[in-house]
């Protein structure tokens, strides 16, 4: 009896331990369970917190963008710095520009009361084409001129000879088909260059002899037609004194960037006297001469 006694008490000892154990066991589990749970909350409302604070950056980033717009708007017209600057020197530009071309006119406030818009006048050059115009014409020696300068051409040809000189009529009118062929020629002679035949040879419609109104005028005992023409007696003569007639030498020398052709020491315009004699007294070329027309015209 005493042996079955002594096995029950260690049998309810160890039942004791083991249950001590397992109650330990739980708590420890419930404790890991609790504190896991506690962490995983965190950093739930860690990620929370976060996600505020973005939403709040973004909408601080929207009012600043909010803020810049209404800035930009409330600017208004605001220019740069850098836009005033260049616009400034644009207008100081054209101011002096207009301030240059208004002394400049203001050289010939005595220019004769003409109209530039009389037959006499009419501009053939580079930039102003007179297509296929071809005035009424009458017989000059050799060549075919305008029947209105037909007086002004015989009485300025006549007193030449009269002293002493030996004049040719080389060329007068030529009307556009002539002026096609004699530019092709020349463009060929250079080799398709357009560009430079141009300053020699008009092309057809741009050229003064298609107006009836010029004429190239050479020295008999003269066979160089370039601007060596210059030092004849001829060219002195006729020169000084065409103006008198109503004629300017057409293409003076150095105008070339106004004119748009060499100097033609041979090629004589009419314009009438009171334009002549106003276009060689004041050196300027037709183009400059009509330009003084232009706010009346």
């Amino acid at each position: 009896m005493e042996k079955r006694r002594t096995r029950t008490s260690k049998d309810i000892l160890w039942v004791f331990i083991m249950s001590i154990i397992a109650v330990l066991a739980l708590g420890q589990m419930i404790a890991l369970f609790v504190t896991g749970g506690r962490k995983s909350g965190n950093a739930q409302n860690t990620g929370i917190t976060a996600e505020k604070t973005d939403n709040t950056a973004a909408d601080t980033g929207t009012a600043d963008n909010d803020t810049a717009g209404d800035a930009a708007q409330s600017a208004g017209a605001a220019v740069p710095a850098e836009t005033e600057a260049v616009s400034e020197e644009v207008l100081f530009e054209l101011e002096t520009e207009t301030e240059i071309e208004t002394e400049w006119a203001d050289q010939f406030a005595d220019k004769p009361d003409i109209d530039p818009s009389e037959w006499m006048f009419i501009l053939a050059n580079p930039w102003n084409s007179i297509g296929e115009y071809a005035p009424e014409l009458t017989q000059f020696r050799d060549v075919e001129i305008d029947y209105r300068i037909y007086d002004a051409m015989n009485a300025f040809v006549t007193d030449a000879e009269a002293q002493g000189l030996t004049v040719v009529m080389t060329s007068g009118y030529r009307g556009y088909d002539t002026q096609s062929w004699l530019f092709q020629r020349k463009v060929d002679q250079y080799g398709g260059d357009e560009e430079t035949a141009a300053t020699i040879v008009a092309r057809p419609g741009t050229s003064e002899h298609q107006t009836g109104l010029a004429a190239d005028i050479t020295d008999n005992y003269y066979e160089y037609m370039n601007e060596s023409l210059e030092e004849t007696a001829l060219y002195q003569w006729m020169s000084a004194h065409c103006h008198e007639y109503g004629f300017i030498v057409r293409f003076p020398k150095g105008r070339q960037d106004v004119t748009g052709i060499m100097f033609e020491p041979w090629h004589y315009r009419y314009v009438g006297k009171e334009a002549a004699a106003y276009i060689m007294e004041h050196d300027l070329t037709l183009e400059e001469f009509l330009s003084l027309y232009q706010d009346a015209g």
